[in-house]
């Protein structure tokens, strides 16, 4: 894959941000929450590595980021630029969905609520979005961390037969391909009644017989839809109809 470049990135933006490129970090996420404060409170602010010591997704799981094998990218977005945060997530998931099929062909790439990135059924990308509050308690940003695995000769024995990648041949850019999502996504948030019905599409959880877990709620049944608000909408053996801001999801074949 062609190595990762700031200068690379930041031409093929649609608009300014400033853009740090590193060999390896312990996780852009963090490495953005803990200096927030450095950058600007009106642009977004990108961060991008080629690996991660300490990457992690939801609930605090560790993220697999071997080197030369995937990106793992966070920005800083000012609050501002988000029309509604609650649909962060599944506006990213939408834009990275749309970068990968438009620059991998032959492969089938999919969402599966709500922070997932599946190339042929089996995850490739994750995303994890968090709040930055000022000592007033105020949020002032947030922070969008993407994780796509391109060409991975070997996952832990942990991911096997779950974790997948999106089969990126050597000229692969991966700079053209942040950048397209970025491209997409900052305007996407700026339309929030786009984001539902674009995540809609590409999402293969509908019509899955499911189990959600959120806490000491557990539901089983068909995943039928999200609402307007991103919830997923869940329908039991008894026909009642259970909504989910958030959730572990999985999939069960009865």
């Amino acid at each position: 894959m062609i190595p990762l470049n700031a200068d690379s990135i930041s031409s093929s933006l649609d608009f300014p941000a400033s853009v740090e490129v590193f060999d390896e970090i312990d996780s852009s996420n963090a490495y953005l929450k803990r200096h927030f404060s450095e950058f600007s409170a009106s642009e977004p602010s990108l961060v991008v590595a080629d690996s991660q010591s300490g990457g992690y997704g939801k609930f605090g799981r560790v993220f697999f980021s071997p080197s030369d094998s995937g990106v793992y990218f966070s920005v800083l977005l000012p609050v501002e630029l988000v029309e509604d945060v609650s649909l962060l997530t599944l506006a990213a998931g939408v834009c990275v969905c749309r970068a990968l099929s438009g620059m991998i062909s032959g492969r089938d790439f999919s969402l599966k609520w709500v922070n997932d990135i599946l190339v042929d059924g089996l995850k490739c990308g994750g995303i994890l979005a968090e709040s930055v509050v000022d000592d007033s308690g105020r949020m002032r940003f947030v922070v969008l961390g993407i994780g796509v695995n391109f060409s991975v000769d070997a996952f832990p024995d942990e991911l096997a037969g779950i974790a997948g990648h999106s089969g990126a041949g050597a000229s692969f850019d991966r700079n053209v391909f942040v950048a397209s999502v970025l491209n997409s996504l900052v305007p996407l948030l700026q339309k929030a009644d786009s984001i539902v019905p674009a995540f809609r599409q590409l999402c293969s959880t509908f019509g899955q017989r499911v189990e959600v877990v959120a806490g000491n709620r557990r539901v089983v049944g068909q995943a039928v839809d999200v609402d307007d608000s991103g919830a997923l909408v869940v329908i039991d053996d008894k026909k009642n109809r259970h909504l989910f801001n958030s959730g572990e999801v999985s999939k069960i074949f009865i």
